[in-house]
């Protein structure tokens, strides 16, 4: 997904809207999939897995993009909202480090404070403030974070003693696709990408 680990963003906001509409609205998948929102939401333009790292940020997926206690918390409508809210702040806690209330701030203020932690330009900012102001209107803040008896926080695989001697490396891929590729050539740079990750 492009962006910077904490300052994640998408390519279309509808993207958002249509990916947490199908979380609500459709059953939960074993593995929820850029081919599986393809093959089983339609949902074929391949930018929309764009928002796969995200949900992965938010703690709706596991890295495999296995749905999580979260992913399940915001099929209720009674708590989606606030699950959507907590998941925000987990996407970007860098942000709501520096600003507790950041979903409150206004645009000027948003893309001063990710400009100076990024240093990106004024294409990757405006997407980036775009994403998470888009993020926050779909999100209720007002009442706090939802119980842990409503929200299972999903735990984290705990390292066996021989990888817990490994130094960790992170690797952050940006792909930039034309507009006007075709599915094909969609289809091939994420085999390879697939590949690659999975050697």
């Amino acid at each position: 997904m492009p962006g910077n680990k904490g300052f994640k963003y998408v390519y279309s906001l509808g993207h958002i809207s249509d990916v947490l509409q199908k979380i609500q609205n459709t059953g939960r998948p074993d593995k929820l999939t850029f081919s599986y929102m393809r093959d089983s939401w339609l949902l074929k333009n391949a930018q929309y897995s764009a928002v796969l790292d995200l949900l992965t940020d938010m703690g709706f997926i596991d890295s495999t993009g296995t749905p999580t206690s979260v992913y399940a918390a915001y099929q209720n409508p009674s708590l989606s909202k606030a699950v959507l809210a907590q998941g925000i702040k987990n996407a970007y806690p860098t942000l709501f480090k520096a600003y507790p209330n950041a979903n409150n701030l206004d645009k000027e203020s948003l893309e001063g404070y990710i400009k100076q932690q990024t240093g990106a330009d004024q294409s990757v900012l405006d997407k980036t403030v775009r994403t998470f102001i888009k993020l926050c209107s779909l999100a209720d803040f007002s009442g706090g974070a939802p119980s842990d008896s409503e929200v299972p926080v999903p735990s984290a695989e705990k390292p066996s003693s021989a990888r817990e001697t490994l130094i960790p490396i992170s690797m952050n891929i940006q792909i930039i696709i034309p507009s006007d590729a075709t599915d094909e050539q969609y289809d091939r740079i994420f085999s390879s990408i697939k590949r690659f990750l999975t050697k």
